[in-house]
């Protein structure tokens, strides 16, 4: 059986790899909290929502399932994903596990844009009913943005983790 070892004693000179996961874990952060969607409604009243507030306002409006879908594969699936990269990154693991949890979040982390394609989605359905207008805000972006960088993340340490 091989030695445990960390992906940070065996891979020392790819010093960015933590950096990349902390850089996606502050766009994920601010993908939450920024803006994600603005409705326009007759031109004079606008909202504006957040992952977060849209969470809690399906929950207020007794959506539950919606509520609870979207906080997991919005807020806590991505959050362990960066989890697990940086507990693959520090902790000794042998090479068999390290591989098996890496191929499993590359596989896992595909649903992750699911998010981004349920924001187009809603707003291509809302823009084709003409009293409510819908445009994707900055927080969107930002949440593409750590989920691009997660995915990214994974699949250079899955390489780095094969040599």
């Amino acid at each position: 059986m091989s030695e445990k070892q960390s992906m940070k004693e065996l891979k020392s000179r790819h010093w960015y790899i933590p950096i990349m996961i902390l850089t996606a874990t502050g766009l994920l952060i601010a993908g939450w909290s920024l803006p994600t969607l603005e409705l326009t409604k007759v031109i004079f009243f606008t909202s504006t929502y957040s992952i977060w507030a849209g969470v809690m306002e399906l929950w207020k409006a007794g959506l539950y399932f919606f509520a609870g879908l979207i906080f997991f594969f919005s807020m806590i699936f991505p959050m362990v994903k960066l989890l697990g990269l940086m507990g693959i990154w520090f902790v000794p693991l042998v090479p068999e596990t390290r591989s098996r949890y890496l191929d499993w979040l590359e596989l896992l982390g595909r649903w992750s844009m699911l998010d981004v394609f349920v924001v187009a989605t809603l707003i291509v359905l809302i823009k084709s009913k003409s009293i409510v207008d819908a445009n994707a805000s900055i927080g969107i972006y930002f949440f593409a943005g750590a989920v691009s960088l997660s995915m990214l993340t994974t699949n250079v340490m899955n390489r780095l983790a094969r040599r």
